[in-house]
């Protein structure tokens, strides 16, 4: 099935390619090349504990873009890096480009397409692939490599780095309509390849596995202020393509898969109604989601799940209040086959206020509920799970400008708590954190000098356990020979007590530079320094820094 959409490419290609308007692009540049590249390296000291970063650390990206005539455009990007020193070759070498031409769009290389959330959804590919819309006419294909094949290695453990057969997809989208108002027909089709591997496994349950997705997406505008919306697939997932076939099966199954022994069938399904009014809006949801649907399109899926959710969002006062959230109802276990059904509940809501230009805050709540009930088996109440997850926060803000100074003030306010509902295990799994934050900034815009002053203090409550973190950051910035060289400096140093006793402190500085050599060229340079002191841990010393280069064309 690879050939004949690498053909329908092809042709698409050329027929874009030979029906340009001459008329309009005479005027055009011929050719625009526009890009840039990045690359650096990072340094890393320790002493007192073990090492928390892999060194030495290097790294190179770039992007470009070549225009020709105005109309044809051949972007593409690369990145490869190095960790450890053990290693002598690059860890992470990617190369892809993804030329366009008015509706046309070609990939080729290290490539990543969406269809829709069920079936090709974001997943990685070395290979081909092509998006045409022209006019309301939607289609779109790839092809390609979805997993490169790994053998086992004895000495690296099979738990730790499985085996895994070499993966390689195809799929393609059509549909009518415009991104607003549209519908899509999907169809994609993975496959393990059982012959990329050449050494025995120790693991006999690793096996080939294939899959085949058939899905849909659309949007319909109803009117200008209401939209509904969908999405579904249907899954059809071999866990071993060399498992017997099942042959008592309807006939009619036969045309979509070959059912065996180790297949299985799901679905997915999302709908929902987006209303959308001048000072308000609302968007429902309701999302159900079978036990072990999965589909190779995807690195990974959360199945085994049904949500309800309500979003509703308003503003008053010519958008001076701005007030917006959710509330939603999950449950798993729809087929009730789990030992245990967990019901949650899940809440937001956001306001913002700004009466005026100099003061306005931010006010902000999260809520999570989770309640067990049975399900295959009856739970025993000192395991049973009932807890409530909250948040609050508040932010209110300060800010001054005139032709010489900017001023800004900024508190903030957070508490999280969990509440944990079981009277057998409250005592040893409730917590609630206090944190507070305030800063102040000045910068005099003449001298592009600017200063910033700030103090934190947090708290954290567990069972026989109270840890209280308080201290202050001081900082400077500037900017030198007519914003060429930005500068800046900052420290900070915090006190620990733990259930009431001096722990220690923990004192910081870094320091940061920026170099405009030319309009393209530019360099950065940043350090930093960390010296810990704990009664209850180890001490250690701490030092990182790292150069970059910045070039754009």
């Amino acid at each position: 099935m690879k050939n004949p959409i690498l053909i329908l490419m092809a042709c698409f290609f050329t027929l874009a390619a030979t029906a340009q308007d001459l008329e309009n692009i005479k005027n055009e540049k011929p050719v625009r090349f526009t890009g840039a590249l990045t690359t650096g390296t990072t340094f890393y000291h320790i002493s007192g504990i073990p090492d928390r970063a892999a060194v030495p650390l290097w790294y190179m990206n770039g992007s470009a873009n070549l225009n020709l005539y105005g109309v044809v455009d051949l972007p593409f990007s690369f990145t490869i890096g190095k960790q450890n020193g053990g290693i002598s070759y690059p860890t992470f070498r990617q190369f892809g480009v993804s030329p366009r031409y008015k509706w046309l769009t070609l990939h080729g290389g290290y490539r990543n397409m969406t269809f829709s959330s069920y079936t090709l959804a974001g997943h990685t590919f070395l290979g081909a692939g092509v998006e045409m819309k022209p006019g309301k006419f939607r289609f779109a294909a790839m092809t390609g490599r979805l997993r490169k094949a790994r053998e086992y290695n004895p000495e690296e453990g099979f738990q730790y780095y499985p085996a895994v057969y070499k993966r390689t997809g195809w799929g393609m989208k059509i549909g009518v309509g415009t991104e607003n108002d549209h519908f899509d027909l999907i169809f994609f089709d993975g496959k393990d390849d059982p012959n990329s591997l050449v050494l025995p496994l120790p693991d006999s349950s690793m096996t080939p596995a294939a899959n085949r997705v058939i899905g849909f997406n659309f949007i319909s505008q109803i009117s200008p202020k209401l939209n509904w919306f969908a999405d579904g697939g249907v899954s059809a997932f071999t866990r071993n393509i060399n498992s017997h076939e099942v042959e008592d099966q309807q006939k009619e199954a036969t045309w979509f898969f070959k059912p065996k022994y180790s297949s299985r069938v799901s679905y997915a399904v999302k709908t929902g109604l987006d209303f959308r009014f001048k000072n308000w809006g609302l968007r429902t949801a309701f999302e159900r989601v079978m036990p072990e649907y999965e589909t190779m399109g995807a690195f990974f899926f959360s199945n085994d799940r049904q949500n309800v959710t309500i979003s509703p969002n308003f503003s008053l006062w010519k958008y001076k209040v701005i007030v917006n959230g959710t509330l939603g109802i999950q449950r798993d276990n729809l087929l009730k086959q789990r030992l245990a059904t967990n019901h949650r509940l899940i809440g937001n809501a956001n306001l913002s206020v700004n009466p005026g230009p100099h003061f306005g805050f931010d006010v902000n709540y999260t809520s999570l509920e989770i309640n067990q009930l049975d399900g295959r088996l009856e739970l025993s109440d000192t395991i049973r799970v009932a807890m409530v997850n909250s948040g609050f926060g508040l932010t209110p803000h300060w800010q001054w400008a005139d032709s010489t100074r900017a001023q800004a003030i900024v508190f903030s306010a957070n508490y999280q708590e969990v509440n944990d509902r079981n009277p057998f295990t409250r005592e040893f799994t409730n917590m609630d954190t206090w944190f507070f934050m305030g800063t102040y900034s000045l910068n005099f815009i003449p001298s592009n000098f600017g200063i910033n002053i700030g103090g934190n203090y947090s708290k954290i409550n567990l069972y026989q356990l109270q840890t209280d973190r308080y201290g202050g950051t001081l900082g400077a910035n500037k900017v030198f020979f007519e914003n060429k060289l930005t500068t800046s400096a900052s420290t900070t140093y915090n006190f620990t007590r733990i259930n009431g006793t001096a722990d220690g402190a923990v004192i910081s500085g870094n320091l940061t530079a920026s170099i405009a050599a030319t309009k393209k060229l530019s360099f950065g340079l940043s350090t930093s320094l960390t010296r810990s002191n704990s009664k209850q841990f180890e001490d250690y010393t701490e030092w990182m820094g790292s150069v970059n280069l910045n070039y754009r064309f």
